[in-house]
């Protein structure tokens, strides 16, 4: 290249003085790329709000945010955290105590007791992540849909279980269901507190406020659970949505 000289191999004194010019040269790159960093993050922090925001403290008044099922799962995975987020939502349950079957096993449950639309049947163990999730949905998804629809809460939560010693579709060999493990939730339709009934089973393909009311939980659903699936889904789903925070990432 016109211009440049290499240094001169006989003067290994302008080689010592090139190569510390470079390593000063990478040093000051590499303190000026993470101060930028640094400030994206500090503007990050004070611009965004908590929901949007990873490295924030979850809490169940925070609508649902890009970061939601993210602190979610990571909450959950401390059960003292998991647990304080629980209680300073208003949220009460019981400790459920361990247990194993097999293959199966319940550690780290709880049974929620009262401050959300209560689960129907009751006494419905899940492990604290799956509470966190389940607490968060209702909240943040299925009674805003309910008021936006219907003008009026969910006062109850149909079910069809939450632990149940099994592998998937209850084949006798393959993978282990997360119901084996208290870690989701069979959801069968809600109730109203005019005594509305909206079923899965009977209201998926209504065309009208019903319908529309359970696809817009379920696509809520996937902001917060890690698997979400409906009728959508395939055959077996056509009566319930499946909610968990163990399985794979998938909404459908």
């Amino acid at each position: 290249m016109a211009g440049y000289r290499a240094p001169d191999p006989g003067k290994p004194h302008i080689q010592r003085h090139a190569h510390k010019q470079t390593l000063t040269a990478r040093v000051v790159g590499f303190v000026l790329m993470w101060s930028i960093v640094g400030a994206v993050a500090l503007a990050a922090e004070r611009a965004l709000p908590s929901e949007h925001v990873p490295w924030k403290p979850l809490a169940l008044i925070d609508p649902l945010g890009a970061a939601t099922r993210i602190k979610a799962a990571r909450t959950g995975e401390d059960p003292a955290a998991c647990r304080e987020v629980l209680q300073q939502g208003g949220v009460e349950f019981l400790e459920v105590a361990p247990r194993t079957s097999g293959f199966c096993d319940i550690h780290d449950a709880v049974n929620m007791e009262a401050g959300m639309a209560p689960l129907s049947p009751r006494g419905a163990p899940m492990t604290c992540k799956q509470a966190l999730a389940v607490s968060i949905w209702e909240r943040q998804v299925v009674q805003q849909a309910a008021f936006d629809s219907f003008g009026q809460a969910v006062v109850r939560i149909d079910h069809y279980g939450t632990y149940a010693c099994r592998r998937i579709y209850g084949q006798d060999e393959g993978a282990v269901s997360q119901h084996a493990t208290a870690n989701a939730l069979d959801v069968a339709g809600f109730r109203l507190a005019d005594g509305t009934v909206i079923s899965v089973q009977k209201d998926w393909s209504d065309a009208g406020q019903k319908g529309r009311f359970l696809r817009t939980v379920r696509d809520g659903a996937c902001k917060v659970f890690l698997t979400t699936l409906s009728p959508d889904y395939n055959a077996q789903h056509h009566d319930h949505f499946h909610l968990d925070m163990g399985g794979w990432a998938k909404c459908a």
